[in-house]
């Protein structure tokens, strides 16, 4: 599969997750852990996509269960007559032909399908319990699992998380992700939207990173009293360079961003993101695209 052409990981991420899948062995399996937008799994798909390797993707959500990913019984037609056939998961195929399995959202997973997982996550004979039958881990298949959190249950920003045992969670070696920082952000956006003028563009990140300071705090570490829930994320970001010049150039930046994020933000929010906008853009935010490109 082939990656975001617009990604560009962070450097200490990434190496330190080459050294994970480069090692002789992969005593754990590799966790992802950080918010919304930061890259997580867009980093498993470059690494799939540059080292060459098949890509199984998993979307974990609450009502999985082990069924789901180890696989089942399917009817089929062969020779004008219904048989029955395996029709293995992906997590089986990954696991038995080789590849990067990626467990997307693995803290949304409930108790039942963690534990079926155990076995799997830490590249021992796994059980399909469907099919009774016992298989092996390919040499050369990498599990990685992303988060938004690590697994301590319900959090006020992702609330479908659920709460993970600590034996499920220590098979993991983990890597946090981050928002990148102005610089890597100037050159995405200068590479996304080079049509939009720097002032404009540095207004965005600007608004961007006010966000994050109120949701997470100057350093990012989540140490803020009354935090505000909603992200403004570098996906977020994107979008709206985007959605700014496809608008066109007689409608407001207020309208677009309305369109791909003011419109999330929460009731409670929605007084103190107002404000937000309001001291990065001023009045610039309610005037048409038109004006912006003839400013200096």
């Amino acid at each position: 599969i082939a990656s975001n052409p617009m990604y560009i990981p962070d450097i200490d991420v990434g190496k330190l997750a080459l050294v994970w899948i480069m090692a002789p062995h992969q005593l754990l399996a590799l966790g992802l852990q950080g918010h919304t937008g930061t890259g997580k799994t867009e980093l498993a798909l470059y690494l799939a996509d540059r080292l060459n390797l098949p890509i199984y993707i998993v979307k974990i959500h609450a009502r999985m269960n082990p069924q789901d990913i180890e696989g089942s019984y399917v009817l089929d037609s062969e020779n004008n007559q219904t048989i029955t056939r395996k029709e293995y998961g992906p997590a089986a195929k990954a696991y038995r032909n080789g590849g990067i399995l990626l467990m997307d959202e693995f803290d949304k997973a409930s108790g039942e399908l963690t534990s079926a997982m155990h076995l799997l996550v830490e590249g021992k004979p796994w059980p399909l319990e469907m099919f009774k039958e016992t298989i092996m881990k390919h040499p050369q298949c990498f599990i990685i699992g992303t988060a938004n959190t690590y697994g301590n249950g319900h959090d006020e920003r992702y609330i479908t998380s659920n709460q993970m045992d600590q034996a499920f969670l220590s098979r993991f070696m983990w890597l946090e992700t981050q928002y990148p920082n102005v610089i890597q952000e100037s050159k995405i956006l200068e590479k996304f939207a080079p049509r939009l003028p720097r002032h404009l563009r540095n207004d965005i990140i600007k608004l961007a990173n006010a966000f994050r300071d109120a949701a997470l705090g100057p350093n990012r570490d989540g140490n803020i009293d009354d935090p505000i829930q909603c992200i403004f994320s570098t996906r977020v970001m994107i979008a709206w360079a985007y959605y700014i010049q496809t608008f066109g150039i007689f409608r407001t930046l207020k309208q677009s961003l309305d369109a791909v994020f003011l419109k999330s933000v929460s009731r409670d929010d929605a007084e103190i993101a107002n404000d937000i906008v309001t001291k990065v853009f001023g009045d610039d935010i309610h005037k048409p695209l038109k004006n912006l490109l003839e400013k200096k």
